[in-house]
């Protein structure tokens, strides 16, 4: 079903307390909450995932430190095509930051981590690029597909992609629907493609790190992160869908399918979400809906090879 030092008592509690009062804020309408401190509160929770050198202070004061630098570059009233190749200069060029795809290591998503190691992946490279347009009051956002996140520069006139795993490379937004297959019917909804707000970027960073505590079958900590990500964008599919995946792994079939089922009126083509469906159906002995889900993927998908064998051992229909 694939997809996908110490602290004092008392600074732990404090920590704790200013995640909690940060997370509220994120998700306030207002926008008051700049997106650095919310990534600073969700990396003082998950110190036990990653151990790093770099303090919650210094990621800030390095943050800031580097948009000053980079304020010589950009004017005020920022050229688009200008203030992007200055941002690659500087986390590509200078810093240089590679890409990964390694989705299990958390020190590959949490920025302080990214930005000792030199390495991430998307969400990970994109949560220090955007950190640092806040800072400049650059028109920056995350855009996410079915399995990956970018960056575009959008002003209303000027618009830029950027690809993090290609060193800031501008890829079309026609390149991600065609490789990745994405749904008409999914972008008109504004499940895909679209400028996410800080929150529902949030969302993503709280999806990988369910992700990561999935792969430790750690599932009570992946349903929480599965939640708060729901919480902040509820057209995530891919948090229902991992969601989804740990459910059928504990045998909770019924509510698998629940969670199938919501990924799925999200993006209907998901072939995986439909065969995990399909699975669930079997162990909750509706044999008849798993074939239909195991016939679909493979209409989607002829070459499926996962719905190819499960259907190949269901029995045969009256």
């Amino acid at each position: 079903m694939p997809r996908k030092g110490a602290l004092r008592s008392v600074r732990l509690v404090l920590a704790v307390l200013l995640g909690l009062l940060t997370d509220r804020a994120v998700a306030e309408p207002d926008g008051e909450t700049r997106l650095l401190s919310a990534l600073e509160a969700v990396e003082s929770r998950q110190v036990s995932l990653c151990v790093a050198t770099m303090t919650q202070s210094t990621l800030a004061g390095t943050i800031g430190g580097l948009a000053d630098q980079l304020r010589a570059e950009i004017p005020a009233l920022p050229d688009g095509h200008r203030a992007v190749e200055a941002l690659n200069r500087l986390i590509f060029g200078q810093i240089g930051i590679r890409g990964s795809s390694d989705l299990k290591d958390p020190c590959n998503l949490l920025p302080s981590r990214v930005l000792e190691r030199k390495q991430g992946y998307c969400v990970g490279i994109a949560a220090i690029y955007l950190a640092l347009a806040e800072h400049l009051d650059l028109p920056i956002h995350a855009v996410a597909t079915p399995s990956h996140v970018f960056l575009r520069f959008d002003d209303g006139t000027t618009r830029i992609n950027i690809e993090t795993l290609q060193q800031g490379a501008s890829i079309p937004d026609e390149q991600y629907i065609r490789e990745q297959k994405i749904p008409e019917e999914s972008i008109r909804r504004r499940v895909f493609m679209r400028n996410l707000t800080t929150d529902e970027f949030l969302a993503q960073v709280h999806n990988n790190l369910g992700v990561v505590y999935s792969e430790r079958k750690e599932f009570e900590e992946a349903a929480r992160e599965y939640e708060q990500a729901l919480d902040l964008d509820s057209r995530l599919a891919a948090s229902f869908y991992n969601w989804g995946n740990d459910l059928l792994r504990q045998g909770m079939h019924r509510k698998a399918i629940r969670r199938f089922s919501k990924s799925l009126r999200l993006y209907s083509t998901d072939v995986w979400a439909l065969n995990n469906r399909g699975l669930a159906y079997v162990k909750a002995g509706k044999k008849d809906k798993a074939r239909k889900d195991f016939l679909e993927a493979l209409q989607l998908d002829p070459s499926f090879q996962q719905a190819k064998q499960n259907l190949a051992v269901l029995p045969s229909p009256h």
